[in-house]
């Protein structure tokens, strides 16, 4: 049996990256039946996108959450 990705998702999760590379990651074959692993990233193809698993995940940059609270000056 030849192992084959998914096409490119409707919608990615937006909280993890997409990396260029696979890097020291693995795919879903390379992990099955091993609890440790789970999905830290996606990985970029040339006609969609695959699953990329590692056992920490990828700190990634989110932006701060602005509390600012406007009152109303009118009155």
């Amino acid at each position: 049996m030849e192992w084959k990705y998914f096409p490119t998702p409707k919608i990615l999760d937006p909280e993890l990256p997409v990396l260029q590379a696979k890097g020291t990651y693995k795919y879903l074959k390379e992990i099955t039946g091993n609890g440790a692993y789970y999905q830290v990233a996606w990985q970029k193809l040339s006609d969609g996108y695959v699953a990329l698993y590692g056992t920490t995940s990828i700190q990634t940059k989110v932006a701060p959450i602005l509390n600012d609270i406007f009152e109303d000056e009118e009155g």
